[in-house]
């Protein structure tokens, strides 16, 4: 895939380009900036407009809610909202009314019809001798667990794609270049792989590698002087770049905050 120089000026006028250049301006991995701004915009316009949309419904029924981290999310944004949880009891009403409904109907899978035993013995399984214990957990499984994904990974899927392709697409703007060169910006390393992933050139690999490579090199020598400058005497040496290299460190390997990998996307596809 190749862009020349109209459809990069076409693109940059349209609000991408503003909100891609809104994360590069904050500083650290801008992929990831931009989609922590795109999941709580998401939660808050999925809690104030959609609580009742059918197809939000149908996906959050597929896999049964949310991730852990999308979970305390909505919560987070349900507060934000103002709401006592309202949005979120309505929002969650069918997957309770789904799970009574597969409670029900497997309790009630092989139980013993037999006039004589009493009302209690009528919740036993009654297992043939063709199916055994493990295999009739199997078939409880393969209906409880959900068949979809969060429907908050799938949005921040989609955010992420379409950001490290805007990044791409992007690579030869000289306002880009000026910008993204920043040493404050840093990729993190699951975003490197991912636009390394989604390059479409040699040329545009070996900016952002060298690019990449520059800037990892510069954070090293930072977090060396952090750990050398404990020693008593060269404490009061220590810069304040020095003194964050590590938490910078921790972000570049392990992304940003909310920018949750479960559930969605092998990079290497």
């Amino acid at each position: 895939m190749n862009i020349d120089e109209d459809d990069i000026a076409q693109m940059k006028r349209g609000l991408s380009w503003v909100d891609l250049k809104q994360s590069l301006e904050i500083g650290g991995c801008p992929i990831c900036n931009t989609m922590q701004r795109s999941i709580e915009k998401y939660f808050n316009s999925l809690l104030w407009e959609y609580a009742l949309d059918v197809s939000v419904h149908t996906k959050n029924l597929a896999s049964f809610g949310m991730c852990n981290t999308h979970t305390y999310m909505l919560k987070e944004a349900e507060k934000t909202l103002g709401s006592d949880g309202l949005n979120i009891a309505v929002l969650y009403e069918t997957i309770m009314q789904k799970e009574i409904k597969l409670l029900k109907n497997l309790s009630n899978a092989g139980l013993v019809e037999e006039k004589d035993v009493k009302e209690k013995e009528k919740k036993l399984f009654n297992f043939s001798k063709s199916r055994d214990f493990e295999s009739y957990k199997k078939e409880m499984l393969s209906e409880l667990i959900g068949k979809g994904i969060c429907i908050g990974c799938s949005h921040l899927e989609f955010s992420e794609s379409f950001n490290t392709h805007e990044i791409v697409r992007l690579y030869k703007d000289e306002e880009f270049r000026n910008i993204y060169e920043n040493v404050e910006i840093l990729l993190c390393r699951r975003h490197f792989l991912y636009l390394i992933n989604e390059s479409w050139n040699k040329e545009a690999l070996d900016y952002f590698i060298d690019i990449q490579k520059s800037k990892i090199i510069r954070l090293f020598d930072k977090m060396s002087g952090f750990i050398n400058k404990h020693d008593y005497r060269l404490k009061s040496q220590m810069t304040d770049e020095e003194s964050k290299s590590w938490e910078i460190v921790l972000e570049y390997t392990g992304s940003k905050q909310g920018i949750n990998k479960e559930g969605y996307n092998n990079l290497l596809i």
